[in-house]
């Protein structure tokens, strides 16, 4: 039991680690005496771009998405200092890629009292495959457009799949924190773990003969929206982006699909994610061979909502047993999802 608990603690640090940008200028910031747009201070207006290109590595591991940039145009209209604010490749180099690109592009500076000054701007540039990839200076406005769907995950079913039992049996508990009250519920073949940690409140896991399945609530931070009714398909599709990218998630774990639903008193936001290998990048290194021999992929789904203004944050991931036929990782897929639903249905989450 103590090796479960260390395997199911490994991989929720795995899941919620988030990484750090490896592309930025060595300089703390903020940077004194660099100005800011408004308070009579114009914006740098862009004159000339170039176009990030893609890496070998990172065309054949299909990254796509938004690298963030905050930088500097100074006096003469060059760009000074750059950090990355959203990693969206660390590893095979797109995050480098999109800050050598930056720093070759030419503003009109901006004016303060009618003289140049150094400005802080923030940049997104971003990367697809199939097109040329496309760098806009990032507009806080929401694009207009069409309510994504409302629904569940496919396998989130509010009854079992044909041959898969329904618990009936479960427990109550709740934790508090400075900002919230959450109650839930979970199968009495459940364990429970709450953690004394600051962001991760509580880990639920669970063993059987085809995998091992894992629920962890966590209070990351800060929400960069207010979820209290659904949102646009492309707001949607921004928050995903951003959410799964700044995680810093393996090249081998994929976004397969994403969605909203409501709970009471808000929405879920979701996504879900499939892996055909477990990486445990922070696991010992004895948990980590047993993990690699023990598991063969996983599917992962994050939710997320927001109370008072601040994030919680759901992760149901299902680990297989290494050699699993695929009829058997869905009957696994089958019963997991059925309980996570369960469990995310059950959970009542109150502002302090």
């Amino acid at each position: 039991m103590a090796e479960l608990v260390a395997l199911v603690l490994s991989l929720a640090v795995f899941i919620q680690q988030p990484s750090s940008p490896q592309a930025a200028d060595a300089v703390s910031w903020p940077i004194p005496g660099v100005e800011r747009p408004g308070d009579g201070v114009t914006s740098p207006i862009l004159i000339h771009e170039t176009k990030p290109n893609y890496t070998g590595e990172a065309m054949r591991a299909r990254v796509q998405g938004l690298v963030v940039m905050e930088c500097v145009v100074e006096v003469d209209g060059s760009v000074g200092p750059v950090r990355v604010t959203r990693s969206l490749d660390p590893v095979y180099g797109l995050d480098d890629a999109a800050v050598r690109t930056l720093k070759q592009w030419r503003f009109r500076p901006g004016m303060k009292d009618g003289a140049p000054v150094r400005v802080a701007l923030i940049v997104e540039m971003s990367f697809t495959l199939g097109r040329d990839a496309g760098v806009r200076p990032a507009d806080p406005a929401l694009n207009p457009g069409t309510t994504a769907p409302v629904a569940w995950p496919d396998a989130f079913t509010e009854s079992p799949r044909t041959g898969v039992a329904s618990t009936t049996t479960w427990r109550v508990d709740s934790i508090e924190t400075s900002i919230v009250n959450v109650r839930f519920a979970y199968p009495s073949n459940w364990s429970a773990l709450k953690s004394a940690e600051a962001d991760r409140l509580l880990t639920l896991y669970s063993e059987s003969p085809l995998g091992t399945r894992t629920l962890s609530i966590s209070q990351p931070g800060a929400s960069p929206l207010v979820l209290d009714k659904p949102l646009q398909q492309a707001t949607l599709d921004a928050f995903v982006l951003g959410a799964s990218r700044a995680a810093g998630l393996p090249a081998n774990l994929h976004v397969v699909k994403s969605g909203q639903v409501l709970r009471p008193g808000g929405l879920w936001l979701w996504f879900e994610m499939t892996a055909s290998s477990i990486e445990p990048r922070t696991a010992p290194a004895a948990l980590a061979d047993r993990i690699r021999t023990d598991y063969d992929g996983m599917r992962l789904w994050t939710f997320t909502t927001a109370v008072s203004g601040k994030s919680v944050s759901v992760f149901c991931a299902v680990m297989h047993r290494a050699n699993s036929t695929e009829a058997d990782k869905e009957q696994e897929i089958g019963l997991a999802g059925f309980e996570f639903g369960e469990i995310l249905r059950r959970i009542s989450i109150e502002p302090r």
